[in-house]
């Protein structure tokens, strides 16, 4: 993380809610990871910036408006120059992720046919993808 890569006060200034940010965040002993996020709002002295995360999970940071580097938080993270790298998901675990909702849901109250019935559904639809069809 350099003071070079990061987003110059004009472009900070510019900021408004919708805008793609890329956010580099460190790690104390290796490389920094960079992700996209969503600026949300403008409160004050700093923005709002929502990511997701590779499962789907959303979190949401502040940045300041006079430097771009987290407000609060474990670790660094500021906003910079660069093209984000997304963390591509691969397509085993993309299917897995259609599977496990109906599968957790269906856990929690396993006498529910309906929610059985959903999950047998998402499992027959990821089969459906991985075997080929038989005339």
């Amino acid at each position: 993380m350099a003071a070079e890569n990061r987003l110059a006060s004009d472009q900070l200034a510019a900021l408004a809610p919708g805008d793609t940010v890329v956010i580099e965040t460190s790690g104390d002993f290796r490389r920094a990871k960079l992700t996209t996020g969503v600026v949300v709002r403008t409160e004050g002295s700093h923005f709002v910036v929502s990511t997701r995360s590779p499962r789907g999970v959303r979190y949401v940071a502040q940045f300041s408006r006079r430097d771009g580097v987290s407000v609060g938080g474990g670790r660094r993270a500021e906003l910079v120059n660069r093209e984000a790298t997304s963390p591509e998901v691969p397509e085993e675990r993309r299917r897995q992720m259609r599977v496990d909702p109906a599968y957790r849901a269906w856990a929690r109250n396993r006498s529910d046919v309906q929610k059985l019935r959903e999950l047998q559904a998402a499992v027959r639809e990821v089969l459906a993808e991985q075997l080929p069809a038989t005339p």
